[in-house]
């Protein structure tokens, strides 16, 4: 893979020959605060520099994350499926942000796939597919982390204003459970430091972001803690499956679980916790871990998914109890291998 300056580098090229005008910019299917806030700032970039831009998205952006600049604008898959064809095809590029592969871009896929427009990824997760230009780094907190170098490489610190800085953050927050995993490099708290100076309204973010449950919310995470959770004592790993009825009975909203996957690490000698949610077509799988726990090689092996070594995801298609059961008989094979790798080192 290329150098990430260079591959910057490569970027500023393509968008200063003056052959890009119409820029889409597409997050991950289900998209968390990381994809949103990336395609945020990056959609204000695209405003400032002069370039005609859309956020498209083969589903909905949680209600949570919708105070950030521009997410109210985008355009779903589900609602305006020609519109999404037809910008697509009419696109010059096509970011892809916070996803390493099409195949994460649900409905909107085949259309990526047929588009004559370049492809660029900005993403911080392992294997990036091969796409004309990849800026891909896995030793940072976020994509918005990321794509902070990406900005100020090419239009420089300047063009950062609040909403930018705001997006950002929000990103780079939201991926690192505020900022308890993944988040242990100096660099990222500088880089928070320079969102301050640039405008950062903490505040106003944590505001949004944590300080605005509704009760149906509250009662459905309850539920879920009360009622849900079972602990495997012998290696430490926390379950909780949410059924559809479930999710129905207390009004899902998209984000409404954002964060409870987190709660269960709190407990004493849990070292893994999993969220299983029935949804309409498939099984979710959210895990996450301490320490060094390779949760992503779980997912990977056994969930069709994959992540970070301390949160990754899985879908599955089979009934919610037969995900739980699988999850429950794998708990002590993904144990075995964890054991297996350490002896190796």
């Amino acid at each position: 893979m290329k150098n990430i300056k260079d591959c910057i580098e490569e970027l500023r090229f393509k968008l200063a020959g003056g052959l890009v005008k119409n820029v889409v910019i597409i997050p991950h299917i289900s998209p968390d605060g990381d994809a949103a806030g990336s395609c945020s700032a990056l959609a204000e970039v695209m405003q400032q520099v002069c370039l005609q831009w859309h956020i498209l998205t083969c589903d909905y952006m949680p209600e949570y994350l919708r105070f950030l600049k521009h997410i109210p604008k985008l355009i779903s898959y589900q609602d305006k499926p020609e519109e999404c064809k037809r910008l697509i095809a009419e696109a010059d590029i096509i970011f892809m942000l916070d996803h390493n592969t099409v195949k994460r871009e649900g409905d909107l896929e085949p259309w990526v796939m047929e588009a004559k427009a370049s492809r660029v990824i900005i993403d911080h997760h392992l294997e990036p597919d091969e796409e004309d230009i990849v800026i891909s780094d896995t030793s940072v907190s976020s994509t918005c982390e990321l794509l902070y170098s990406v900005i100020t490489q090419i239009w420089g610190r300047d063009i950062i204003n609040e909403d930018i800085a705001n997006s950002l953050y929000a990103g780079i927050n939201t991926d690192t459970g505020g900022l308890n995993h993944n988040s242990s490099r100096p660099e990222t708290y500088r880089l928070i430091a320079e969102l301050l100076e640039q405008g950062l309204d903490k505040e106003y973010v944590h505001e949004h972001i944590y300080q605005m449950n509704r009760l149906s919310r509250l009662r459905l995470i309850g539920n879920t803690l009360l009622n849900k959770l079972r602990v495997n004592e012998e290696y430490g790993v926390a379950i909780m499956p949410v059924t559809k009825e479930e999710l129905e009975r207390y009004r899902y909203r998209d984000g409404d679980l954002e964060g409870l996957v987190n709660i269960p690490l709190t407990i004493r000698n849990v070292v893994v916790s999993v969220l299983i949610t029935e949804r309409k077509e498939r099984i979710k799988l959210s895990f996450r871990s301490k320490g060094k726990v390779p949760v992503n090689e779980w997912a990977k092996k056994w969930f069709n998914g994959g992540g970070h070594l301390n949160a990754a995801g899985g879908q599955m298609e089979s009934p919610l109890e037969d995900v739980v059961c699988k999850l429950k008989e794998t708990i002590p094979l993904f144990f075995e291998d964890v054991a297996v790798a350490e002896k190796k080192k």
